[in-house]
């Protein structure tokens, strides 16, 4: 039988309570914007070419298939898009679309927020895994110092947390300039676009908050191990 510490639930409810809420608050507001036309006869495709020629962007655009699964990857320059973005020219489809283009924009302007992302990103791929193993290796050895190292290595996790909040922020309010200087999307729409991307921006602070929750509890789970 698995035992869960009772004093967890302390630690991650707040943070699970506000991942659910954001994810109902994305799920609404894009289900409701992607029902409204943009008024200008611009899919997100055609979106996305727009901002790529006006902007003179050296990057290629790729459709993937379903919804939401857009995206931009610095590796190797390309802007993935939801296939529905080929025919849809709904404000959230447009949204969305610019979001990505705003990270494109960070990229090509040397956005020193974005580069340090770009760098941490291996780090978090090793300390979140190595972290955890350490951590828990360290308690059950009774080896406090490894348990110690490994709990930094994770910590790691929390930090690219926090640094994606002014990243996906940022990227956001690129986007909605791109949107109002190529008249993407009517004027009088341009506030559904805002609370498409906000929406999408709670998600990153709900998982920033799970983040450092987590990081909490196991910082919690150490000290009482050396108190004893």
């Amino acid at each position: 039988m698995y035992y869960i510490d009772p004093v967890y639930y302390y630690y991650v409810l707040p943070g699970l309570i506000l991942a659910i809420i954001a994810q109902i608050l994305v799920q609404v507001r894009y289900s409701k914007y992607s029902k409204i036309s943009a008024g200008t006869n611009i899919t997100g495709l055609d979106a996305a070419k727009i901002i790529r020629e006006e902007s003179d962007f050296p990057v290629e655009i790729y459709t993937t298939q379903g919804k939401l699964g857009d995206h931009f990857d610095p590796r190797n320059d390309t802007v993935n898009i939801s296939s529905d973005n080929v025919t849809s020219d709904s404000v959230a489809n447009i949204a969305v679309v610019a979001h990505e283009f705003g990270h494109v924009e960070q990229k090509f302007s040397s956005s020193f927020i974005f580069r340090l992302r770009s760098v941490m990103v291996p780090v978090v791929n090793i300390g979140s895994n190595l972290g955890y193993i350490l951590f828990f290796v360290g308690l059950i050895f009774n080896a406090l110092n490894l348990a110690q190292l490994g709990l930094i290595l994770f910590a790691s996790t929390t930090v690219f947390a926090l640094v994606t909040l002014p990243v996906e922020f940022d990227a956001s309010n690129r986007g909605m300039r791109f949107i109002e200087e190529y008249n993407l999307i009517d004027k009088d729409k341009l506030s559904g676009a805002k609370k498409v991307l906000s929406a999408a921006a709670l998600t990153y602070i709900a998982g920033f908050v799970t983040s450092i929750l987590n990081l909490l509890y196991y910082i919690n789970i150490l000290q009482g191990r050396r108190r004893d």
